[in-house]
């Protein structure tokens, strides 16, 4: 159903809300940073369209007969070309609606309504239709190719994809939404048991992962943070190889680079925690971006400060410290990442394929490596190119490219409005295939106490946004 904006009233009062609320910031914001959009989308490009084209290499030489080949890269290309004409020319039509009514809410309000607003109904019923049909047409149109791919590779095509599942679902359910942030509540057994899927991609022992994403979160977009893609010198954003340089650490040399938050050997976990709230980031050497300047400074109408970038590096950082503890005594994540079970899980990912259908090492290996890459993109595509829904103390990004080969991570923007939302593609055009597996735990008793957004903060988020960036949602905003 569509929301429409007819009261005059509504908008002269939000208008003149939104007017004070730029005059305050005005008073904060000295200097505006002049971003590089197009160097940007151009390094976005270019490492978005790098593996999957080496990947074509890697198969040109592993299939030795030609008409397969091309055949292959035929229907990848025909899939590839599908989902782009989606993203393009079909989701700006469903951004005019940001809740679509499930049947059963539809059937439970029409009651009420019909009598009093039956137009209401119909047209609240032929939009769920409409959208339900459009997904099973886009399901059928993409079938025929997934069909020949099967056909051509059989055993490599079903490992590929059930590889891809077990190891995409395992980081994001598994390290991630309930790992890291606690957005729902399942028994140990469960948890372990994506945990260990997410072992299988390789990006370290649970516990290191988790400790430094929530660094990411409390120290987003600032030099502490433990992958931004921001140049924070003003004086280097335009220059092309800070750019890349920045890019770089965002998108894989952070790995590379970052300290570890591994509790030492010998000491306590009391000791630890006393060492670690004693050694925040010094404010002498933390940047951040001056857009964001109001969330690090926090200053009264006249312009004073009253709350001090170091006192808010000291509140985030005892927080951080709290969590990297909860963390660091968890049981389960923990034995996970006991260096002789992650080692033996990461050993049977490798065999299991092998003995089954003879996959080899390299293959198993390749599927890792893409799966990587899509991980890598969520940490610096996600904080460069995309959509804005929500109001942010970052630069995050729903990206709906990532949102599909990420099963639903691509919602970045959303994840960091409120890390404990368990799903992230809150809106009824994004694709979010992890939250379909929680909501799935949920149906049949493995998942319980959802963390999820209600329609009135998914429907108040839309309107500010449609007032911030009208031509993101495919109209202009009716003028007044």
């Amino acid at each position: 159903m569509p929301f429409r904006f007819d009261c005059a009233g509504a908008r002269r009062k939000t208008a003149f809300f939104r007017h004070v609320t730029i005059k305050e910031k005005l008073t904060v914001t000295t200097t505006q940073t002049i971003p590089n959009p197009l160097f940007e989308r151009i390094l976005v490009v270019i490492f978005l369209s790098a593996p999957p084209l080496g990947g074509l290499i890697v198969l040109a030489n592993a299939v030795h007969n030609a008409t397969v080949f091309w055949a292959t890269v035929g229907c990848i290309a025909y899939i590839a070309t599908a989902i782009s004409l989606h993203i393009k020319f079909v989701r700006p039509y469903f951004r005019r609606f940001p809740w679509v009514a499930s049947y059963r809410e539809i059937r439970n309000r029409s009651q009420h309504l019909k009598k009093r607003h039956p137009k209401l109904v119909l047209k609240a019923l032929l939009n769920r239709v409409y959208r339900s049909a459009y997904r099973i047409g886009f399901a059928i149109l993409l079938l025929p190719a997934f069909v020949m791919l099967y056909d051509m590779h059989r055993a490599h095509f079903v490992w590929f994809f059930v590889g891809y599942a077990i190891c995409g679902f395992g980081i994001t359910v598994g390290y991630h939404r309930v790992g890291t942030h606690p957005s729902f509540k399942t028994s140990p057994v469960v948890r372990g048991l994506l945990l260990a899927m997410g072992i299988c991609a390789m990006q370290g022992p649970p516990g290191e992962w988790m400790k430094k994403h929530s660094k990411h979160h409390a120290f987003g977009e600032t030099s502490s943070d433990v992958h931004s893609p921001y140049v924070f010198d003003d004086t280097k954003r335009g220059i092309f190889i800070e750019q890349f340089k920045s890019f770089m650490h965002s998108f894989m040399m952070w790995a590379m680079v970052e300290k570890s938050l591994v509790k030492p050997r010998g000491l306590t976990t009391e000791a630890w925690e006393a060492k670690l709230l004693a050694n925040p980031p010094a404010t002498e050497t933390f940047r951040f971006r001056e857009d964001d300047r109001h969330y690090w400074e926090v200053r009264d109408k006249s312009g004073l400060v009253i709350v001090t970038t170091e006192t808010l590096i000291k509140r985030r950082w005892s927080k951080l410290v709290d969590q990297v503890v909860r963390i660091e005594r968890d049981p389960v994540v923990k034995f996970l990442s006991n260096p002789l079970v992650y080692m033996g899980i990461v050993a049977a990912s490798f065999v299991v394929p092998y003995l089954i259908s003879g996959i080899s090492v390299w293959e198993t290996l390749a599927r890792i490596c893409f799966v990587n890459w899509v991980t890598f993109c969520v940490n610096s595509v996600c904080h460069l190119w995309g959509e804005q829904p929500f109001s942010t103390p970052d630069n995050s990004r729903n990206n709906a490219f990532i949102e599909i080969l990420a099963l639903g991570e691509g919602g970045h923007n959303t994840h960091h409005k409120s890390e404990l939302w368990a799903q992230h593609g809150v809106f009824g055009w994004q694709f979010d295939a992890a939250a379909w597996v929680i909501k799935g735990l949920r149906a049949v008793g493995l998942a319980r106490d959802l963390n999820m957004p209600t329609k009135q903060q998914i429907v108040g988020a839309w309107v500010q946004w449609r007032r911030r960036e009208p031509n993101m949602q495919g109209y202009p905003v009716r003028s007044t």
